[in-house]
């Protein structure tokens, strides 16, 4: 115990004088080479680490799964996911429609290409990270033996300066300093020895490494084989010649013969003959746009006579300006015998047929019916947003809450003073509080409320009379106290009604 207690605290005393710099008489280096293989080996040992936890990382975010995007609640793989999703957008597409067909095989290869990269990550977890893990394994002993090595060197130290500090010749210092040299080269032959080992070991790993590059060209090589073979595919596709969707489909055939069936002729369509026709400056042939069967002249009844007469469009030979070129005329023969006669110098022009009935005008939209609620008890508004309600108040409803609450505007107040005061005021309140009311309702007593004061007594005449007389009558309102006013007659000061 008392040996092991100074070995420790000399080697404390040792450690402490190399961190303040002071010379504790260290007399045991190592070679050049022995630090060069220490180097190395330390080099190999974080360098093996780190590729051991990046092949870690990359093989298990390829395996990783990931919630379908077609919210299935399944799990798959990222490029899985991706293949699946391009296959079912191509399934649900026409079978003659290139987009479709791309999508399908593009989406295949995916699916492909996913297999081969999950058995070739699985090759590598299988292959290449056990052999660095073991060599991991193998920097543990040799972290180990580095620092067995500190130690007894340490030991060694304090020994030789001990012994050399010695006066007279001591055989149990001098046995120590053996006994410590002879620990410290044991320990130094054990690490080098292992370091060597650990450079001997290197076949294995490249073994490995070769066995994750065969692997990796093989999955790259299969995926560029498939994504050669959509070449074709693509080729194809984009060459190919579709007809238009309105060609092939049987709605877009549909539309074209419903669009067909409306539409009017150049021959048939009527023109209205109130609207110019713009001629050139010499009278030529030229024939009315949209212009309707000859077989059917325009008639109509004139200054209203039973007798028809046509109306009929003629081209002028000439106007009084010149440059103005000939101007349309509007003929109108006063019997059927007219049309026989031509007038000299005139071209007539083929007849306009009748309009069509002018369509009836659409029905207006009806406005959607405002739902109308009368309170039947007084509503204290406690909270923020609600609304308060006086017994008669009436309420157009904008919004159901739910539990039974409602959200409306003020409409009708039942106190006159706050008729003005909320009108248009917003919240909510509760459903019980309220029932049913009809238009017919809030017109009433909005009208009640315009008039102002109940109609007069019959019995009131409305003659002019003097005050007293006005005095002795009574007033529609129960009063009477009547104080003429000066600006209005026949007008009460007190309560302003007529006496």
């Amino acid at each position: 115990m008392s040996s092991a207690f100074k070995r420790g605290i000399e080697r404390l005393g040792q450690r402490t004088g190399e961190l303040l710099g002071i010379d504790t008489g260290r007399q045991i280096e190592v070679s050049e080479e022995f630090k060069d293989l220490l180097f190395e080996t330390d080099h190999r040992h974080s360098a093996t680490e780190n590729v051991h936890a990046a092949l870690l990382l990359y093989s298990n975010q390829l395996l990783k799964k990931k919630d379908a995007s077609d919210h299935t609640k399944l799990k798959l793989y990222l490029l899985e996911n991706l293949g699946s999703s391009m296959v079912r957008l191509g399934a649900g597409l026409p079978k003659d429609s290139p987009y479709g067909r791309a999508m399908r095989e593009l989406g295949q290869a995916e699916e492909r290409m996913s297999e081969q990269q999950i058995e070739f990550v699985n090759a590598a977890k299988e292959g290449w990270v056990p052999s660095l893990q073991r060599s991991l394994d193998d920097f543990k002993e040799y972290v180990a033996l580095q620092k067995k090595l500190e130690t007894r060197r340490g030991e060694y130290d304090s020994r030789l300066v001990k012994f050399q500090r010695a006066r007279k010749d001591n055989m149990a210092v001098e046995d120590d300093l053996r006994t410590a040299q002879i620990r410290y080269e044991d320990a130094y032959d054990d690490l080098a020895k292992r370091m060597l080992e650990m450079q001997d070991n290197e076949t294995e790993c490249l073994r490995e490494a070769f066995n994750f590059y065969q692997a990796q060209l093989a999955y790259h090589q299969n995926c560029v084989k498939d994504l050669n073979s959509l070449g074709a595919v693509f080729d194809e596709c984009l060459k190919a010649k579709r007809a238009p969707a309105a060609e092939r489909h049987p709605l877009g055939r549909a539309l074209d013969s419903r669009r067909a069936a409306l539409t009017i002729k150049t021959g048939d369509t009527p023109t209205s003959a109130r609207f110019p026709i713009s001629f050139g400056k010499t009278a030529s042939t030229t024939s009315l746009s949209r212009m309707a069967s000859q077989s059917t002249p325009l008639k109509h009844l004139r200054n209203g006579s039973q007798q028809p007469s046509e109306i009929s469009i003629e081209v002028g030979a000439s106007t009084p300006d010149a440059d103005a070129g000939p101007v349309p005329q509007v003929l109108r023969a006063n019997s059927d015998n007219d049309k026989d006669t031509a007038l000299p110098g005139k071209r007539q022009v083929p007849t306009v047929s009748a309009r069509r009935h002018v369509p009836a005008p659409p029905t207006p939209a009806r406005g959607q019916r405002r739902v109308l609620r009368k309170a039947i008890y007084k509503f204290h508004a406690d909270e923020l947003g609600e609304l308060a309600l006086e017994k008669g108040d009436i309420v157009v409803v904008t919004e159901t809450i739910q539990n039974k609450w409602l959200k409306g505007k003020l409409v009708y107040s039942a106190v006159s003073e706050k008729n003005e005061a909320q009108a248009g005021v917003e919240g909510l309140f509760p459903e019980e509080y309220t029932e049913p009311c009809s238009e017919s309702d809030l017109k009433s007593l909005q009208a009640a409320d315009k008039s102002g004061a109940p109609q007069r007594s019959a019995s009131i005449t409305s003659a002019p009379a003097t005050a007293a007389t006005k005095t002795a009558k009574t007033c529609a309102c129960g009063c009477s106290d009547f104080v003429p006013n000066k600006f209005k007659e026949d007008r009460c000061s007190k309560c302003f009604h007529d006496h």
